[in-house]
């Protein structure tokens, strides 16, 4: 190929990548796309672009999938800069990405494990440093609707899975730049051994193999006919919350409430969950009767969620449980506060509540899509954890999958109810009992049956996201080996 159809070959390929990272996540859900989703763009960074231009690879295929994924994500709810988030990413991307000299300069050795390191190092830096977007767009994520996969998270968490298909995904590209390299492909890049690259993709074998294999096995080992209790998320459709919405008045909101609390109960429902910012007064103070009186005459168990964001009075996101006999449980507050947001009564506190149907709990939006509530709430028994959220326009396609790892990493039952486009009931080992998404908005009385967790967590819920940390260690210590080695070649060269 000459120069320009190599270039033009490249761009497509690169293009490539970024369809089948797009088409991995929901709303498309093509889940096996991302065990390959980035073999033909690194591939072109490798083989096809000028060394000097090659980060146009991986500029290219993250502004085809983060550029609409994140529009649609967050909409215009947060101004141009995350609205272009993934534009953003994919230009500073290919300013300051220079890995491909470094790669052939050690004859590729690193190519793998910088890979991998560079990618789940990157997802827990982001994880921490940026709390609007935090695990979101996880590789893992696209997963979720395969419990048979999935499970070994329980173990190695959202992280390990992530490393597992990044390995294979740059075992495979190193294979193909290697077979390439033996049909005398690229005489001016160094020739990637091909023993190397077998053993990489040997390597990358065996890990998955023993990945399913796990992962079959503890699916097995669940129980085959485990009691369950009946739940109800309530999806009223109120786009705004309740402090902002000067038409869905408190009487309005308990009117929706009440009749869907009533139509829960009449499937049987047991336990019932609102949406985050459903009411802005709290239940204890305003409504107390009515709320008591809906919760004694159903039989139910009543997650109240609220806001209070009233002059005079100390601004606060809170859950709290109401029981049949008219009694509250202690408040949840909501404990990741993302950027926007500002509350005078602090999270961090994990209370569970023992009812007849077990150790329930609460969660509260971003609280969901970060690893830590779930994981402290499963420390003190959580059995199953409601979580209510307020998202944001694109977020309810996606948020279920986040929260499927929460109930599988601990082996807690999950209920996610969204204000406008989202309701999901979870199962410990991070079966879909019941999932309605609708990203235009509806009314929605989910009910389902669902089992409960073991109450006693997993060897994740002990370990936390030690892995997470272990790859973004390397990652930076191989940015420094970078940098070392890349002033010491540079000073030879001079000499």
């Amino acid at each position: 190929m000459n120069n320009r159809t190599r270039i033009i070959t490249g761009i497509l390929l690169s293009a490539l990548s970024g369809a089948m990272l797009l088409l991995s996540f929901p709303p498309y859900g093509i889940w096996p796309l991302a065990w390959i989703a980035f073999v033909p763009g690194v591939f072109a960074q490798y083989r096809l672009m000028p060394r000097k231009h090659s980060s146009i690879a991986p500029a290219i295929y993250l502004l085809i999938w983060l550029g609409p994924y994140m529009a649609r994500l967050f909409g215009t709810e947060f101004g141009p800069v995350f609205t272009y988030l993934g534009v953003i990413i994919a230009v500073i991307t290919y300013f300051i990405n220079r890995e491909r000299g470094f790669i052939e300069r050690t004859g590729y050795r690193w190519m793998v494990l910088q890979g991998v390191a560079g990618w789940v190092g990157f997802e827990m830096v982001r994880t921490t440093f940026l709390p609007l977007v935090a695990t979101s767009a996880f590789i893992g994520y696209t997963q979720a609707t395969q419990p048979w996969l999935i499970q070994p998270v329980s173990v190695f968490s959202i992280y390990g899975l992530n490393c597992v298909i990044m390995l294979v995904n740059y075992a495979l590209v190193q294979a193909a730049i290697a077979w390439y390299d033996r049909r005398g492909g690229d005489s001016e890049s160094p020739v990637v051994d091909h023993r190397m690259s077998v053993r990489w993709l040997t390597a990358a074998g065996i890990t998955l193999s023993a990945w399913i294999g796990i992962s079959i096995v503890m699916l097995s080992g669940a129980p085959e006919n485990p009691p369950t209790v009946r739940v109800a998320a309530l999806r009223a459709n109120y786009p705004l919350p309740a402090h902002h919405d000067d038409v869905n008045t408190d009487e309005v909101r308990f009117g929706t409430f009440s009749w869907q609390a009533y139509e829960a109960a009449d499937q049987g429902a047991q336990i019932v969950f609102t949406s985050e910012m459903m009411f802005n007064f709290d239940p204890q103070e305003k409504y107390t009767e009515e709320f008591r009186q809906i919760a004694a005459e159903t039989d139910t168990w009543i997650f109240i969620a609220y806001s209070v964001i009233k002059e005079g009075e100390p601004s606060r996101n809170q859950t709290v449980l109401l029981s049949p006999d008219g009694s509250f449980s202690e408040v949840y507050n909501k404990t990741h506060i993302p950027p926007g947001e500002a509350y005078d009564v602090p999270g961090g506190r994990y209370p569970v509540f023992e009812t007849p149907y077990g150790t329930l709990a609460a969660m509260i939006c971003a609280d969901g899509n970060y690893t830590d509530v779930s994981r402290q709430l499963a420390l003190n028994g959580a059995q199953l954890i409601g979580v209510g959220y307020k998202e944001f326009p694109g977020f309810g396609e996606q948020l279920w999958q986040n929260t499927t790892f929460r109930a599988v990493e601990n082996h807690t039952s999950l209920v996610v109810t969204g204000a406008t486009s989202v309701a999901a009931i979870i199962d410990p080992y991070g079966k879909i009992v019941e999932l309605d998404v609708n990203k235009e908005g509806s009314e929605v009385v989910l009910v389902g049956d669902v089992s409960l967790g073991s109450g006693e967590g997993t060897l994740y819920t002990s370990l936390g996201d030690i892995l997470g940390w272990v790859t973004m260690i390397g990652w930076v210590g191989l940015m420094v080996y970078q940098s070392v080695e890349e002033r010491r070649w540079k000073k030879q060269a001079e000499s």
